[in-house]
């Protein structure tokens, strides 16, 4: 059962999101979902896009970093706006790094259904955090975009 969420911290100028799924996968999905809503409105988003994402990383918070920064590039570039996200881990025992293999469905963003709410200007490492309570069944993320 999913117990993915995505909450709005307080931050005096940037946006701090903190992120819980089930599993990694889970909160890498939702991660994408915050950092998407955190720009515009996610309901009513239509699904007719899928768009292949790929990020690497020498550490899951590096992994993080690059799967944020993907998903953002794609929204300022390509102005696809999406709200559902898929993603698949994996981890190279030889090398210790991670690969992201995923996708995020959403729509080309239309000025007259689609309003900004604010800019990101980047993703921070800053008060990065990835917590992997294995008690609670629960994986939960925090990260900080620059606005």
């Amino acid at each position: 059962m999913s117990q993915g969420s995505v909450e709005y911290l307080d931050h005096m100028t940037d946006a701090y999101l903190r992120i819980r799924g089930s599993n990694l996968e889970e909160a890498f999905e939702y991660a994408g979902k915050g950092l998407v809503g955190t720009m515009y409105e996610l309901e009513g988003i239509e699904t007719n896009k899928q768009v292949l994402i790929t990020a690497g990383g020498k550490d899951l918070e590096n992994l993080l970093f690059d799967w944020l920064d993907k998903i953002l590039l794609i929204v300022l570039i390509d102005r696809i706006i999406m709200s559902e996200f898929k993603v698949k881990i994996i981890h190279d025992d030889k090398t210790g790094h991670y690969a992201i293999h995923g996708y995020g469905k959403g729509e080309q963003i239309n000025q007259d259904r689609h309003e900004l709410k604010v800019e990101i200007k980047g993703i921070t490492y800053h008060e990065m955090k990835i917590l992997d309570n294995k008690d609670k069944e629960e994986v939960m993320l925090e990260y900080i975009v620059d606005l």
